[in-house]
């Protein structure tokens, strides 16, 4: 699914964390979770034996700080205690340092850098030259150049790699699909004319929709026969891109054309399928929609950034400006009924308390994909445009940050994640299913079957080892995971925690 065109923007009136104390926290929890949740677990102590890394906490935990802080000659040091071959990392640091003197206009500290601490390393003679040729003229060859917090974080990110080498600390628990072993239900080929963007169970886990073109195709999943195709949902002109289920009464059902109208829909208990009204504001087009907790009204953000709410005949029972919204938004509502939660900027959750005007935010610190609440409305699952998933517990103000998930690929489009009980499934441009546990953050299954990328999946709550994932290959396809495997997994995953 096709990501439009982002542009990050702050400000709000809580901050959930601060620009530099929170974000250096975070960053110090990403190398950890580099250095220890992929491979330093009670079954992979063992790995401190391998030749070219000895993982010790207290020094990783201050090697990490100090490369966070700017102490390049600190971080040298402590580097030296913790792996033996340490002349690819050093480059790594000095680069950063030089960088850093030289943005200070520091040239000549710059230049004994490069002399006295780059070039006598191994392999550094590339680098000495290209550094040299940057002091000709610092400030028009810096231009573009990332400092402080931003940059030093991509310097961990290259420095996980390094520490992370395949054969010797390779992840205990990154077995893939050989961890969970699942079967492939059904595969719903030649699914209409478009790709599959929303797919979504029914909470009684009866029925099926998918979202091809402008077009919905209804399922119904039964014992005896499996899925049984139903009449599909037509009368969009646009792409349908969202579909939600009104819970618990799971006979009804919304969908949303790009930029169009919101439709509400009917199964009856045969399988027929009516729409009973379409919702459109005039002149502008619908991006999201969301029922109401009890199912009275519906919302729905609009193109222009704004928010409308109708009741079930179509009646306009409200409208906020102000850009409360994005192109890309999702909609929620709170388990109390009484905030709304979406995208209010390419980087911040927003949860709007509709009746007194009153705002809370969730800053992220990269661009939002997209988001999912939990079935309980307790937690909030954040897919970002760096590949990371956080998962945040909404419950406290402000909301509180629980875990990251990493393992999936994105660079280019919408991909969607969700919650499956006890675990956290997403989409990826790869052409798999990702789950990892939710408890332990650790993937733990990479589903193998789609032959293009992965925009959404589904989780069956009547039937919890059930998923259903749609993809750009325009299929669906129906997983299921063994019994005794789902028990064992689960069972691992609690006592590694």
């Amino acid at each position: 699914m096709d990501l439009p065109s982002t542009s990050s923007q702050g400000g709000g009136n809580e901050v959930v964390r601060s620009n530099t104390v929170l974000k250096k926290t975070k960053l110090v929890q990403g190398m950890k979770s580099l250095l220890y949740s992929l491979g330093y677990d009670r079954k992979g102590k063992s790995l401190e034996k391998g030749p070219v890394i000895e993982l010790h906490k207290e020094l990783v935990d201050l090697f990490i700080e100090q490369i966070i802080d700017g102490k390049c000659d600190e971080s040298q040091s402590t580097l030296l205690d913790v792996c033996k071959h340490a002349d690819k990392i050093s480059l790594l640091i000095l680069e950063r340092k030089f960088y850093e003197l030289l943005s200070e206009d520091k040239v000549m500290e710059s230049c004994k850098t490069i002399g006295l601490e780059i070039a006598p390393l191994d392999n550094s003679d590339e680098i000495t030259r290209e550094l040299s040729s940057l002091i000709i003229s610092p400030s028009e060859n810096l231009c573009g150049q990332e400092s402080g917090i931003r940059s030093r974080k991509r310097v961990l990110k290259d420095l996980g790699k390094l520490l992370l080498p395949k054969k010797s600390l390779k992840p205990s628990y990154q077995h893939g699909k050989d961890e969970v072993p699942y079967i492939t239900i059904q595969t719903l080929k030649n699914h209409g004319l478009g790709e599959v963007w929303c797919v979504q169970f029914s909470p009684c886990g009866r029925y099926l929709a998918a979202t091809s073109g402008n077009d919905v195709n209804m399922s119904e999943i039964r014992p005896s026969r499996g899925i049984v195709r139903l009449t599909p949902l037509v009368g969009h002109i646009q792409p349908v891109s969202y579909i939600t289920w009104r819970d618990p009464n799971d006979l009804q059902l919304l969908t949303c054309g790009v930029e169009e109208t919101v439709k509400r829909w009917k199964i009856s208990p045969t399988g027929d399928v009516s729409c009973l009204h379409t919702y459109r504001k005039e002149n502008l087009g619908t991006v999201s929609c969301a029922w109401a907790r009890n199912g009275k009204s519906i919302f729905a953000g609009l193109n222009n950034g704004n928010i409308v709410r109708w009741n079930l005949e179509g009646e306009e029972v409200g409208f906020w400006d102000g850009r409360r919204t994005t192109m890309i938004a999702d909609l929620a509502i709170t388990r109390n009924g009484r905030e709304l939660i979406t995208t209010r900027d390419y980087n911040t959750i927003l949860f709007f308390r509709w009746e007194t005007g009153w705002e809370r935010f969730i800053y992220e610190d990269g661009d939002i994909v997209s988001f999912s609440m939990s079935e309980d409305g307790c937690y909030l699952l954040v897919s970002l445009a760096d590949e990371r998933i956080n998962l945040w517990d909404i419950r406290p103000v402000p909301p509180r940050l629980v875990r990251t998930f990493e393992g999936h690929t994105r660079k280019r489009y919408v991909v969607r994640a969700c919650f499956c009980g006890l675990f956290i499934a997403s989409g990826s441009e790869d052409s798999n299913v990702h789950v990892w546990c939710k408890a332990s953050g650790r993937l733990v299954g990479v589903f193998v079957g789609h032959s293009d990328t992965v925009n959404c999946v589904s989780w069956n709550r009547a039937h919890p080892r059930m998923l259903a994932s749609g993809s750009d290959d325009r299929t669906v396809i129906r997983w299921a995971v063994n019994a005794h495997t789902y028990q064992t997994v689960v069972t691992r995953e609690l006592n590694y925690m």
